[in-house]
């Protein structure tokens, strides 16, 4: 099985690379840092799965490059990200995506669940499953309990308006390990932006 691999972060592509192909029935041919980069190759041919991030950096996401590789290629496309909210697995599943996997999911999850897409089955845990089908109106105040000391740190600065570099100065931690913080808030608490977050921060928090 042919595995094309699509992340911004070269570490996490080298990390998935070393595991894939150390299985005999599975190879990465390819890897891409974007979207954009990840659909031209898939259109480009002899990409059995492509396993994309849900976010990259500027430019195209993930879910629209799974949605343009699956009406423009004969490629199956497996979501790996740090993303477990309702709404980023009902888009998921939306524009045809049959495989969705948590970045903290352990090696043989993660095998089971490209095999599984490779040969036209469906690999969705059970519990984002529920996700799927269970309504929501936005987070709530319990959504809170769901981060942790720092996330809420962060949460708090996001809404004093504050930048990632501001936020990573006045917490004495790198840009990069701010903006990891920011997305797993964002999917914790199940919005869409930074902004979101905030208006729900200004709501929850003391």
């Amino acid at each position: 099985m042919r595995v094309l691999i699509a992340d911004d972060h070269e570490l996490t592509r080298a990390g998935l690379r070393a595991v894939i192909d150390r299985e005999p029935d599975l190879q990465v041919v390819a890897e891409a840092m974007t979207g954009e980069a990840a659909v031209e190759r898939c259109i480009a041919g002899d990409v059995d799965v492509a396993v994309l991030d849900i976010r990259f950096g500027p430019g195209m996401t993930g879910l629209e490059a799974a949605r343009l590789i699956l009406t423009s290629s004969g490629t199956r496309v497996l979501l790996l990200t740090l993303h477990d909210t309702a709404e980023y697995v009902r888009s998921a599943l939306s524009v045809g995506v049959t495989g969705y996997v948590l970045k903290d999911a352990g090696r043989e999850e993660l095998l089971h669940a490209l095999r599984a897409v490779g040969e036209g089955r469906t690999a969705l845990p059970s519990d984002l499953l529920r996700l799927a089908v269970t309504p929501t109106v936005g987070p709530a105040e319990s959504d809170l309990a769901r981060l942790t000391r720092r996330e809420r740190e962060v949460l708090a600065l996001i809404r004093g308006g504050l930048t990632n570099k501001a936020i990573a100065r006045e917490l004495g931690i790198s840009p990069g390990t701010v903006k990891a913080h920011v997305e797993k808030v964002i999917a914790k608490l199940g919005v869409s932006d930074r902004t979101q977050a905030a208006v729900f921060a200004a709501r929850a928090l003391p």
